[in-house]
């Protein structure tokens, strides 16, 4: 990607993330802002770009910024994507010090709440048509949904236990 796009427009676009995201639907947001509006990579690349940032160390959109924009883009990327969040929450902490915080702003946390439910389900949704292409794939998905939901195994522990099934399944077959 750091050779199709400027590295201004992937600022742009991790600034604006940075402003407008809500917690856990980040991931919705850049799914929309890469994929969807602009066609910078594809659904299968950004699965593939989200998931070895979400399993390096670190924050996850710091390594997405390096995987999409090299070390320039990650580094800027970062800068962008953080400073419009810390500095709303510096002057949201400053009013809850000085002014408080209300019922009614609870109320609105709580719903701000659900819309990131509801970020996170329709990029999921958009997601499993890329990512979960065949029974073996259905499988694992459902195989870690169970173990770390329901059944609430340590997600580390989840980690550990299936990767090695996962890879397996997917091994190379002799021949192909």
């Amino acid at each position: 990607m750091s050779d199709r796009v400027r590295l201004s427009r992937l600022v742009q676009v991790f600034a604006w993330t940075g402003l407008t995201s809500l917690g856990g639907g980040r991931t919705a947001y850049f799914y929309d802002a890469l994929v969807m509006r602009r066609p910078w990579i594809t659904s299968r690349e950004f699965i593939q770009d989200l998931t070895i940032s979400q399993l390096l160390p670190g924050p996850s959109f710091s390594n997405l910024g390096v995987a999409l924009g090299g070390g320039r883009g990650g580094a800027w990327g970062d800068l962008a994507i953080l400073v419009p969040g810390a500095l709303i929450l510096l002057a949201l902490t400053w009013l809850y010090f000085h002014v408080g915080f209300t019922p009614k702003t609870t109320s609105a946390m709580h719903g701000m709440g659900a819309a990131v439910v509801g970020l996170v389900f329709v990029t999921t949704g958009r997601m499993i048509r890329t990512a979960v292409r065949d029974l073996r794939g259905l499988l694992i998905s459902a195989a870690i949904f169970l173990l770390v939901g329901p059944l609430h195994v340590n997600t580390a522990l989840v980690i550990v236990l299936v990767v090695p099934v996962s890879l397996w399944l997917y091994r190379p077959r002799s021949g192909s």
